[in-house]
This record gives C-alpha cells, structure tokens and sequence, in this order.
C-alpha cells in the first residue's frame, strides 16, 4: 500500500481503506478555515508519518455550486 494513494479521498473512504489495510493507528487533523461557512467535501490533501501513528490532513472544499 502506498500512503499516497489517500490523498484525495474522502474522509470516509480513506478510513475504510485504512482499516481494511489493518491500520489502526491514525488519526485526522481538520485544517478549518472560519470564513468557509459552506462545504461539501471532506478530502485528504496530506498524509504524515509521525511517531505516535499515521496523520491524515482534511480540509473541506465546495465543489458543487
């Protein structure tokens, strides 16, 4: 498994893929702007390995207008 192939999955996707994989140890970091009221994707822009598990960076975009 590449790590990469997670950028640009949703976030639900990605933990499925993630847990079907056997990895248990991840957590996600929400990079939230407060002037975006709106959203309708959560999507996986980074992936980080760190010492204490697996960061998957999300940050939420509009995409239907």
């Amino acid at each position: 498994m590449n790590l990469h192939d997670l950028i640009g999955l949703e976030v639900c996707d990605a933990e499925d893929f993630l847990q079907k994989a056997g990895i248990t140890n991840f957590k996600f970091v929400y990079y939230v702007d407060r002037k975006q009221s709106a959203y309708d994707k959560e999507i996986v822009t980074a992936v980080r390995q760190r010492d204490d598990g697996l960061e998957l960076v999300v940050c939420r975009y509009l995409l239907e207008i």
